[in-house]
């Protein structure tokens, strides 16, 4: 299946003029429209809309079991609700087959997750490098842009080193990195910073919205900290598997 993603990989251009007076609407990075998803007789999410615009940052709120990972895993293709669509630039990424949504979503989504998820059998700099390898990149570019992602969150010293060898602070990092490596449009993160110590938090969720900035994505962190959500442009809360937004943040 070939799967159109002209707008994803690279910035969006401005749709031709029309015989109208109003400007285009800017067109949105992540679109959710009435997206339903039930575990057994428990509704998750319920007729639940979403519209990101490109460059922006999101902070999805609520107590855990509240349904904050199962959205972002809807958004990341990963989990594939039970009606609704979901929009990742111009692409249906909830009507896709699953593989289809995976390669999509190796290409150009970015996920940092609670645990950080790297492969310990593999090097820091590998598992920084594998999304480009699985891509296809040769061994030469991935390591290139594997280190150069490690410099940007100021752990390219450890590029050698193991997971297990590495501090909760310095794995996120790593996590971070690997997220970015494709530089995606759309960076998702499932609670970041939930196993870090307080010293941690603040400069990892700070790290996030830094490194998305850096490569114009639109970023969605999934959190129950306010501390973390306060870094975020908007703040929404998860409620009753719809989302209620609840201001925007005001940035320390």
């Amino acid at each position: 299946m070939v799967v159109k993603v002209s707008r994803v990989n690279r910035p969006m251009e401005p749709v031709a003029a029309r015989p109208s007076p109003k400007a285009s609407p800017v067109e949105p990075v992540v679109e959710l429209r009435n997206v339903v998803l039930r575990y057994g007789d428990r509704m998750v999410l319920d007729a639940l809309s979403l519209r990101l615009e490109e460059g922006t940052s999101a902070a999805i709120m609520g107590p855990s079991g509240s349904g904050k990972t199962s959205l972002l895993h809807c958004i990341a293709g990963i989990l594939r609700p039970d009606s609704g669509i979901i929009r990742v630039g111009d692409f249906d990424i909830a009507a896709a087959a699953a593989s289809t949504r995976a390669r999509f979503r190796l290409e150009h989504i970015g996920i940092v997750f609670q645990f950080g998820e790297l492969l310990p059998e593999l090097t820091v700099g590998e598992n920084v490098g594998l999304p480009l390898r699985l891509l296809g990149r040769p061994a030469r570019e991935a390591r290139t842009r594997s280190l150069a992602a490690l410099r940007s969150v100021g752990i390219d010293s450890l590029e050698g080193r193991h997971p297990g060898e590495l501090s909760g602070g310095e794995y996120q990092r790593a996590a971070i990195a690997r997220a970015i490596v494709t530089r995606p449009r759309l960076l998702l993160a499932d609670e970041p910073t939930g196993a870090l110590d307080e010293q941690n938090v603040e400069a990892v969720a700070r790290l996030i919205m830094a490194q998305a900035r850096e490569i114009s994505a639109t970023v969605t962190v999934a959190t129950h900290n306010p501390a973390v959500a306060r870094l975020a442009d908007r703040i929404f809360r998860l409620r009753g598997g719809q989302l209620e937004e609840t201001g925007a943040a005001v940035h320390a």
